[in-house]
């Protein structure tokens, strides 16, 4: 739990750096003659998605990428998913409830509130997930994810 509080700290702190860059959206002529848009965001918001393919993301929700940040090593990948939304919280509180377990994560505890917390483990790694309510209507969801 130490070393997940540590790695939480240096994500935020990662987090508060700035935005990643990302190079503005081109058009490609693709091998049949067609055009194709390519978008370095959407790359960025599919390698996130892979990266954790079994952390649920509802459909609801669209990664924010500025605020979202990913490690990879050679051993491990942990990282930091934030999620914005329409989705009213306390159904997203069901849905990570139910869909973590069905991706084969044990519920470890929950707190549901005006700001509800759910916390999930597999052997070697440690999820948190907070999701608070926003003032103008919608959600946002912190997905936390590190080592055991």
């Amino acid at each position: 739990m130490k070393r997940f509080l540590t790695l939480f700290a240096a994500l935020a702190l990662t987090a508060c750096v700035g935005g990643n860059y990302k190079t503005p959206d081109r058009t490609m002529l693709m091998d049949d003659g067609n055009a194709q848009l390519v978008s370095e965001a959407k790359a960025f918001e599919s390698g996130i998605i892979k990266a954790f393919p079994d952390i649920p993301i509802p459909a609801s929700h669209r990664v924010d990428l500025d605020r979202s940040v990913i490690f990879n090593s050679p051993t491990q990948t942990m990282g930091k998913i934030v999620l914005v939304g329409g989705g009213d919280p306390d159904s997203l509180f069901r849905f990570f409830e139910e869909q973590m377990v069905a991706q084969g994560w044990n519920a470890v505890n929950s707190f549901q509130s005006s700001t509800s917390s759910l916390y999930f483990a597999k052997p070697g790694k440690f999820t948190a997930i907070i999701i608070e309510s926003e003032p103008r209507g919608g959600s946002r969801v912190f997905i936390n994810v590190g080592p055991e």
